[in-house]
């Protein structure tokens, strides 16, 4: 089968998910965090040493350090160390120009390369890359580290200063160093213009019965794309739904809530909130509060290890309250909850204050939710784009050779299983030459790169394993329901 794919700002944040183009988090209102989030009533206040001994330091740096240092530089610093202490990668002190970067990335576009990206233990782990972005057509896979970029290392640096690195003007490059497991490589990315569009629609090339809808992440627009994408889709004549959150690293919580009660009837539990000390707190599905859309028709979702926080929630939710499938790879696994608050003349304070849970009251932080059916992506889905200017032949063997020789063996070319570049891919290389007209010399740079990657990059649109799984299922259970309608009207007959 393919596919085509067609400041009020609150408090709660699930996801604070810092990128390259954007940052999505989860919110929900300042009302919900005044009742559920009252604060304890047991901290430790800052004595008359204490605050002497941040006086006297500062006094000590702005009189004696041999250069002369803003006053607003060492405040920041102080309150970006004193949330840095707890070792948390989603909690972060703001600067007034990260916070311009997170209010520029709910509206407009950006020019970047479109990594998702989240610091942890110091260092920069990829969440997703953005479809039909430089990052994902370079392959770069959730889970990767990014070392560096244009050669700097990235480790211990501030979100700010990583996000200046990687993102810049339309049109130049940055080379990033990627650790995937223990393989160290280079990308170079064309950084581009990168639109935020949350939902692409289309019906299905084969069978226009089915709608596909693609969610990107959860933005303050998505629950009106969703709910304009489906009532379209349903007047060109889709009876069913396949609904793809894979590569969703989340978004506002309000519109999670709102789209995942598409799918749920009244009362149904969408999540819990569990804060220290006290019992978690359920967030039900209620058309009233919620909206009244609906999707009544027969659908499975798409996820993977990309999918994250709020497509997690909307994951688990369906998987606990409906019969309808989960396809694809376990998810990304991010279950707690950030609040943002206390803005200042410095900044504000991102902080983790809970756990979310699933209905049932299971935390998949650092686990994710399983798919009912798993289909793994094929392995060209994760080949490393190849540099033109690089030469790979006969007896080489790196993470790019591997690269080289999924992609011939998607393409139906005779590797004969080779993990190294050897007289087979040499072979195989040449056969691929032939066909498109180049020189037959077995060596893949230059135009054969060139070519090679463009067959690969028309491969994956032509070849969605975990899409054709998940049409494979609504065929079934729609066979099914045709099947019990059928028992229901022979049992009526007999009774007769």
């Amino acid at each position: 089968m393919k596919k085509k794919s067609t400041r009020i700002r609150l408090l709660i944040a699930l996801t604070w998910t810092i990128v390259v183009f954007m940052v999505g988090y989860c919110v929900s209102s300042i009302a919900a965090f005044e009742r559920f989030w009252p604060g304890r009533s047991d901290t430790q206040q800052l004595s008359d040493e204490d605050i002497s001994a941040l006086q006297s330091t500062y006094d000590a740096i702005q009189s004696m350090y041999i250069e002369e240092v803003d006053k607003e530089q060492i405040m920041v610093g102080a309150l970006k160390g004193m949330v840095n202490s707890l070792d948390d990668p989603y909690s972060e002190f703001l600067n007034h120009t990260e916070m311009e970067a997170v209010d520029d990335s709910i509206e407009g576009s950006f020019q970047g390369v479109g990594i998702q990206f989240v610091t942890e233990n110091d260092y920069v782990t990829v969440i997703s890359s953005i479809e039909d972005t430089p990052a994902s057509r370079a392959s770069i896979q959730p889970n990767d580290i990014i070392l560096k970029a244009d050669g700097t290392e990235l480790k211990g640096l501030s979100t700010n200063e990583i996000v200046d690195m990687i993102r810049g003007p339309e049109g130049t490059e940055v080379t990033l160093t990627i650790l995937r497991g223990e393989t160290e490589f280079d990308v170079t990315l064309k950084r581009a213009e990168i639109p935020i569009v949350t939902v692409k629609a289309n019906l299905d090339e084969q069978d226009a019965t089915i709608g596909y809808v693609q969610v990107t992440q959860f933005n303050g627009t998505t629950y009106g794309e969703m709910v304009e994408a489906i009532t379209q889709l349903r007047e060109e004549g889709a009876e069913r739904f396949v609904f793809d959150f894979r590569y969703n690293p989340g978004g506002l919580l309000d519109q999670a809530l709102a789209i995942t009660n598409m799918f749920l009837e009244d009362d149904e539990i969408i999540m819990q909130m569990e804060e220290a000390d006290v019992e978690p707190l359920a967030y039900q599905a209620k058309d009233a509060e919620l909206g009244d859309f609906q999707v009544t028709e027969p659908y499975v979702i798409l996820i993977n290890e990309g999918s994250a926080s709020a497509s997690e929630i909307l994951a688990g939710a369906i998987q606990q309250n409906t019969d309808q499938p989960l396809v694809g790879e376990q998810t990304f696994g991010k279950g707690t909850v950030q609040t943002v608050f206390d803005e200042n003349e410095y900044g504000e304070l991102k902080l983790t204050v809970a756990k979310w849970l699933t209905p049932d009251g299971t935390w998949i932080h650092e686990e994710g939710v399983a798919p009912d059916v798993e289909v793994e992506s094929h392995p060209i889905n994760k080949a490393i784009l190849l540099n033109p200017e690089d030469s790979y032949e006969d007896g080489a063997q790196s993470e790019q050779v591997t690269s080289i020789i999924t992609i011939l063996d998607a393409l139906g070319y005779d590797v004969r299983e080779a993990n190294f570049y050897d007289t087979h891919v040499s072979q195989a290389v040449k056969a691929f030459q032939a066909d498109h007209d180049l020189a037959e010399d077995g060596i893949v740079s230059g135009e054969t790169t060139s070519a090679l990657m463009q067959a690969a990059r028309e491969y994956i649109e032509e070849h969605d394993q975990q899409y054709d799984k998940a049409v494979e299922v609504l065929n079934g259970q729609v066979k099914s329901e045709q099947s019990d309608e059928a028992e229901d009207e022979e049992e009526l007959e007999e009774a007769a």
